[in-house]
């Protein structure tokens, strides 16, 4: 009971931290020379502006970011630093671990104990309680996840089973260790049913901007007719969770592009620039498959007019020298730039349906699919108000 007294706080922060973007690299790129620097100055939306079918996903998304899916004590290792290498306090930890949306806080049992400690030896003193432990962040939203049967031990002591390890940004990677394989199996549960539910509703979210906002744009119905011709645009792209974003020319290159060789999924090649002859050479990276496409809700909903941000998951292969990754199932983030006089939400909306046609996604090049008993449609399983929730932890 002295530990739950000093435990109270703790939805509140993992809250206050999801929400903020725990782990996200707030750093913008800089303008392209001769760009408008007001285009990137904030445009505040007016909630009265927000469209309805935006008002209710919007509504989920907060209610999954205040989610605590699982909370419990396990045996906590920081395996490997963000440069792969292992860290010097290489040491296990006893702590209590929450889990919040796509934040997990992690607090060291003896930590816990001794600040419980105190303010049971000393009612008076509110040190305590208006500084509380500190936890440690772990934002899981971009994060693999693996099970692992035994880890080795040192000193000739025997395995560590039930072991949960989890690989953030960079190289990062955490292992979490459990008393039982039931307690394991909860634990992943949890964070399978987190990460879900995140993408999910980013997912739900983009079918909402489209629905709410693109079906206004001028000419929206010739961006929705299916097409033949490539789309390309300036972007800036960062080839996972915490690496440099990198400013090039994005070329899309829709299915059948050339009916010779009778392409069934189209690709994006990402360029250094877009001069032809650099085109000619070996792009910078390849998205050669896409399971998923979303436009990523900002911090705010009051940001939803400047955001540009939209996340494709697939088949991903870097050329670059410095990282020179071979094709593999990841992700990478894209901003395509905004232009003069043009909305953010436009601008990706314009660089989003053709990402979506080449892939073959969500029902495009054709209809959309707003089906939610439909797994393929961008609204799967959306839950029905008043539930807030997709899934139990005993559903999964």
């Amino acid at each position: 009971m002295a530990l739950q007294s000093h435990l109270a706080h703790k939805q509140t922060s993992a809250r206050s931290r999801s929400n903020s973007g725990a782990d996200r690299d707030s750093a913008s790129p800089a303008p392209a020379d001769g760009t408008d620097d007001s285009l990137n100055k904030p445009t505040e939306l007016d909630p009265k502006e927000i469209p309805p079918e935006l008002e209710s996903i919007i509504n989920l998304i907060n209610a999954q970011q205040s989610r605590c899916y699982y909370e419990g004590r396990f045996v906590f290792l920081k395996d490997l630093d963000a440069d792969g290498k292992a860290p010097a306090d290489r040491v296990w930890r006893d702590v209590y671990g929450q889990l919040v949306g796509t934040v997990l806080s992690i607090w060291e049992s003896r930590e816990l104990e001794r600040a419980a400690a105190v303010a049971g030896a000393s009612s008076s003193s509110s040190g305590v309680s208006n500084n509380p432990v500190k936890p440690t962040y772990i934002n899981i939203a971009d994060a693999s996840m693996r099970l692992i049967e035994s880890v080795p031990a040192s000193n000739g002591a025997p395995a560590i089973t039930n072991v949960i390890a989890l690989s953030t940004t960079f190289k990062n990677r955490f292992l979490l260790q459990f008393g039982s394989q039931s307690t394991m199996l909860l634990w992943a549960s949890a964070l399978r049913l987190a990460l879900f539910e995140s993408v999910s509703l980013q997912e739900a979210y983009t079918g909402a901007l489209l629905a709410g906002k693109g079906s206004k744009l001028n000419g929206i119905r010739l961006l929705l007719e299916e097409t033949k011709f490539k789309h390309q645009d300036s972007v800036v792209v960062r080839f996972g969770a915490g690496m440099p974003w990198t400013r090039c020319w994005a070329t899309i290159t829709p299915a059948g592009y050339k009916k010779k060789k009778k392409n069934k999924i189209g690709r994006i090649d990402f360029f250094e620039t877009k001069k032809a002859k650099q085109r000619k050479q070996q792009p910078l990276a390849t998205v050669s498959a896409a399971k998923a496409v979303y436009a990523v809700y900002p911090e705010s909903s009051l940001l939803i007019n400047n955001s540009t941000l939209l996340k494709i998951a697939g088949t991903v292969a870097v050329h670059d020298e410095a990282l020179n990754l071979a094709p593999h199932d990841g992700f990478i983030f894209v901003m395509p730039e905004v232009h003069p006089g043009v909305y953010g939400f436009e601008t990706l909306i314009r660089f989003l349906i053709p990402t979506l046609d080449s892939f073959s996604l969500y029902g495009r090049p054709q209809r959309f699919n707003a089906d939610k008993s439909d797994m393929r449609s961008i609204m799967f399983g959306l839950p029905d108000p008043p539930s807030t929730r997709y899934l139990d932890l005993a559903d999964v």
